[in-house]
């Protein structure tokens, strides 16, 4: 096929996360999977092309664990890796390897994704374009997530408190929004009704500060809420 332009990818991806941003799932899996089928053929050594395809392929398999289309996911998942392998961009091989690790540790395999949260981690360790800030920062997120489901307290406070910095740093705020939701999971999860509550407060601030209405609006019903 012809020449791939990396613009108007990206504004392809950029029309799929608005859907995101807006909780709308089937819409941007049914997005994504066009933008996938847009790559056509690429030739094997094709790593710009790969590299763009990959990231598509992520945002695809983000979409469908989402809407817990599990079998699909690891599909697409198991694909970006593939392609982010071959690009030879040690940033796309991070992202993919985050994406590996999110979906292994969603199915119970705790183990296997830190590994490969780690991993990502190591690729993107001391590059501070923004790019490998939000990155790394994301990781930071997943990470914590995954210490507070296996009972690491400590690590898991620690670990998400790093995220906010990191993503603080790039100004991600959806990402920092995240980790404060995450670390309100973690505090619920132990029963610390009032702080988790303080942590809901805050990610509602910061993904009010990112525009994600609709996100923002659906932890202040959790608040609302008298949760037991």
């Amino acid at each position: 096929m012809g020449r791939i332009d990396p613009g108007d990818v990206a504004k392809d991806l950029q029309e799929g996360e608005d859907r995101e941003r807006r909780l709308r799932w089937d819409e941007a899996a049914s997005f994504y999977d066009g933008v996938v089928r847009g790559f056509g053929t690429l030739d094997p050594g094709d790593r710009s092309g790969r590299a763009m395809r990959a990231a598509a392929l992520l945002r695809l398999g983000n979409a469908l664990m989402r809407l817990g289309r599990w079998e699909e996911a690891r599909a697409r998942l198991d694909d970006a890796l593939h392609d982010a392998k071959a690009s030879g961009q040690a940033d796309v091989l991070a992202q993919a390897l985050l994406g590996a690790g999110v979906f292994a540790a969603e199915r119970g395999e705790a183990v296997r994704g830190e590994g490969f949260i780690v991993e990502a981690l190591t690729l993107l360790h001391g590059r501070d374009d923004r790019a490998s800030l939000q990155g790394r920062g994301w990781a930071f997120v997943n990470l914590g997530t995954l210490y507070g489901r296996t009972g690491r307290l400590d690590l898991a406070f620690v670990t998400l408190a790093k995220a906010r910095e990191v993503l603080g740093a790039a100004q991600a705020w959806a990402g920092v929004a995240a980790a404060w939701e995450a670390q309100a999971q973690v505090r619920r999860g132990i029963g610390d009704e009032d702080r988790w509550r303080e942590d809901l407060a805050e990610a509602v601030i910061f993904y009010d500060r990112e525009g994600m209405k609709e996100k923002a609006d659906q932890l202040r019903g959790m608040l609302g809420k008298k949760l037991v």
